[in-house]
């Protein structure tokens, strides 16, 4: 056992949530804090899960960790109330103070107490996390296993926002919400083209975050667990779990719908986004981003060390998109990327290749950070 398992194992208190179920599959971990406006849907959306048309609750193949973080606006009693009428949901109650005061460690306390849950149980099975403010569509678990089976170690599903909320939003944020979609998918297209994992095929998204990850218990083990970052303690795991070679899917079927308020729990969350796109707005501004170009520079250089080192992590240096304040507009850095998708697209691979050899052939900076040169 390394030094990073035994520290998830260490941590992890499972019997804290009763007695393991035999026949556990899938634990699915909750962090909550002043959520009583939304939990209730969060737990039906969950007791609608099906498996095969058979809900994995209702047997004891599944369960939900709610960790209750602070809460003051009777979400604590709400889950109460939800525990009682559904022996899978099991909920505990936590005041975390100081550094610990925030839904990096939240999450932590449930996922761990879920992968080892997990391996108590003896079966091969997948930590689910998801927010309190979401709701997963009824093939959520079906769909996050399908990928695990085809040999994903863990899995980013699709955020999408609820229907009422999206309508909501003010014309200009809406607008740009979709134009930072269309530019996040672009960006994954033309990684894609240069750099492809078997694992991880187009079509694909961004996502990887709290409100729709999974990852096997033996993974999450493996790399010590989630990291109790203050903020995007979940895309720590990921990079954890990259940096360690597991096999992270982008799944367009694992799908749920989120929040879009623009007062969020979590410091640099979707909140946050919505809040910076409201300023832009109002400001009359265009956000601006790593230009086309430079985008397409980066992830030639991507493709030529995934090339020339198979099997190793990729550079979170080449994978990372920067921010560029003073960069492209948005709308012409997704046209841009467009027009050089389409370039790529009818190429094979060796074609693609050369092409980023020629390009980082004229891109000092991207030849200067390209760790590839045999």
């Amino acid at each position: 056992m390394t030094s990073f398992q035994r520290e998830a194992l260490l941590r992890a208190r499972p019997r804290l949530f009763g007695e393991v179920s035999p026949e556990l599959r899938w634990s699915v971990a909750i962090p909550a804090r002043n959520e009583a406006e939304r939990l209730a849907k969060t737990v039906d959306a969950l007791g609608a899960q099906r498996v095969a048309g058979v809900s994995p609750f209702a047997d004891g193949r599944a369960e939900a960790l709610l960790v209750l973080n602070n809460c003051t606006d009777g979400s604590s009693e709400l889950a109460e109330a939800l525990a009682a009428e559904r022996p899978w949901l099991r909920a505990v109650h936590v005041a975390l103070h100081g550094d610990d005061a925030h839904v990096g460690r939240a999450r932590q306390l449930a996922m761990d107490a879920a992968a080892a849950r997990l391996l108590a149980a003896g079966t091969s099975g997948v930590v689910l996390t998801t927010d309190a403010d979401t709701m997963p569509e009824p093939t959520w678990i079906e769909a996050t296993q399908a990928e695990v089976e085809a040999g994903a170690d863990a899995v980013g599903g699709r955020a999408l926002l609820h229907a009422v909320d999206r309508a909501a939003l003010a014309p200009g944020v809406r607008r740009l919400y979709l134009l930072d979609l269309a530019y996040r998918r672009a960006l994954e297209t033309l990684c894609a083209l240069y750099a492809p994992e078997p694992w991880d095929p187009l079509p694909r998204h961004h996502h990887q975050f709290g409100a729709s990850l999974a990852v096997t218990a033996r993974a999450y083990v493996a790399v010590g667990g989630l990291p109790a970052r203050r903020t995007s303690e979940d895309v720590a795991l990921v990079d954890a779990l990259r940096a360690d070679g597991w096999r992270l899917r982008h799944s367009p079927a694992v799908r749920v719908r989120t929040s879009a308020r623009a007062a969020g729990r979590a410091e640099g969350g979707l909140a946050d986004a919505f809040a910076w796109w409201a300023e832009q707005v109002a400001a009359g501004q265009e956000p601006r981003v790593e230009p086309a170009v430079a985008a397409e520079q980066r992830l030639a250089a991507l493709g030529l060390f995934a090339a020339a080192h198979p099997g190793e992590p990729h550079p979170t240096a080449l994978r990372t998109t920067p921010d560029v304040p003073d960069g492209q507009p948005l709308p012409d850095a997704i046209a841009d990327l467009r027009r050089r998708i389409a370039v790529l697209h009818p190429l094979p691979l060796a074609a693609r290749l050369d092409h980023a050899a020629r390009l980082v052939r004229r891109s000092a900076p991207a030849r200067a950070r390209l760790p590839l040169a045999a």
